[in-house]
């Protein structure tokens, strides 16, 4: 099967998998009812939401980025990093997932670091995103168990948050183990590798590995443990703010912590890679979080969705639009990824 070929089949399944999430929080909607909801919008205070959520919240990811990269090459501009999260944005909103590897690649062509390394941080940033969601989530449960477990029940979404949180310990347990031993750990990652591959890939992947292990540095450095977790709380309350503000835009009659369960499914909708920034499960888990758990009707709740989701997805293009115009990237680097890319 051509390359080629395999790419239209993926691409074919996620625009299925999307079109069927949509159908289904579409399903039995009174379209006239919802033209008249998006109409009343007051679309000042979903621009507020968005700038804070958006905006706000990927300026302190970038910050969050920089304590990260520390060990790697001490204060990396914040101005540099914000720009590589808004083109890594763009570029997961085009082909999905693919701003994870975008990300470090920018970043490690402009200040000269390991792209292997980078990626590690970024893996780092994807364990601490996680450890926010399932924490906020087990909280939601002390007050919604009933109610998450009859909108999504068919979903495990319990047990799928218990496994995924003890998979991210093990993870974490190991790299930090690892981290201390690394003498032992290159010895054995190279008795493995010269017993599985071609000796001519053997040193590459020995760097590689080391190098991805380097973004977990920051483990060595405590008095960076406060400054990161912060931050990452931070974020979260930026992206729990900006879904709370957007019940104004509809009067909807919800607090901070319902704003934080909405924010929690709406996470887990976007760790489904489709086209357009999750379009689809996004729309699905948001409308039902509202509907069901919430009592709010269909209508008002896919408005909600539809406005939260376009916005936001339209000032990820044009902020990400705007920084890779500066930046002078043309998005020829995604032809790069998949090349012959030699680790710096």
């Amino acid at each position: 099967m051509s390359v080629n070929l395999k790419k239209i089949l993926k691409f074919t399944l996620l625009l299925l998998i999307l079109l069927f999430f949509l159908y289904l929080a579409f399903k039995g909607v009174d379209f006239k009812d919802l033209l008249g909801k998006l109409k009343d919008t007051n679309y000042f205070y979903v621009i507020i939401a968005v700038l804070i959520g958006t905006v706000g919240g990927s300026y302190i990811r970038a910050i969050r980025w920089q304590y990260l990269l520390d060990p790697l090459k001490p204060k990396i501009p914040v101005s540099n990093l914000f720009s590589a999260v808004m083109i890594g944005y763009l570029s997961n909103a085009i082909i999905p997932r693919s701003g994870e590897v975008a990300r470090p690649f920018i970043l490690a062509k402009k200040e000269g670091i390991s792209k292997a390394s980078a990626f590690g941080t970024i893996v780092v940033e994807r364990i601490f995103d996680m450890i926010s969601m399932f924490l906020v989530f087990g909280l939601c449960l002390f007050f919604y168990r009933e109610k998450i477990s009859e909108a999504f029940g068919a979903y495990d979404i319990e047990y799928w948050a218990l496994y995924v949180s003890a998979a991210i310990i093990i993870v974490v347990i190991v790299v930090v183990v690892m981290l201390f031993n690394l003498e032992k750990t290159e010895r054995i990652v190279e008795k493995i590798s010269k017993k599985i591959l071609p000796e001519r890939f053997n040193f590459r992947i020995h760097k590689i590995f080391i190098s991805l292990i380097n973004g977990f540095l920051f483990i060595k450095y405590p008095k960076t443990y406060f400054k990161i977790f912060f931050s990452s709380a931070l974020i979260w309350i930026c992206y729990a703010l900006s879904s709370y503000i957007t019940f104004f835009a509809f009067d909807i009659n919800l607090n901070f912590i319902d704003a934080n369960l909405v924010l929690t499914m709406n996470s887990f909708a976007m760790t489904l890679p489709l086209p357009a920034n999750s379009a689809g499960t996004f729309h699905f888990f948001v409308s039902t979080t509202l509907i069901v758990i919430f009592g709010i009707n269909k209508e008002t709740s896919l408005a909600y969705a539809t406005v939260s989701h376009l916005v936001g997805f339209i000032f990820i293009l044009l902020i990400g639009f705007y920084f890779s115009v500066r930046e002078n990237y043309k998005f020829s680097f995604m032809q790069e990824l998949s090349g012959n890319n030699r680790e710096k």
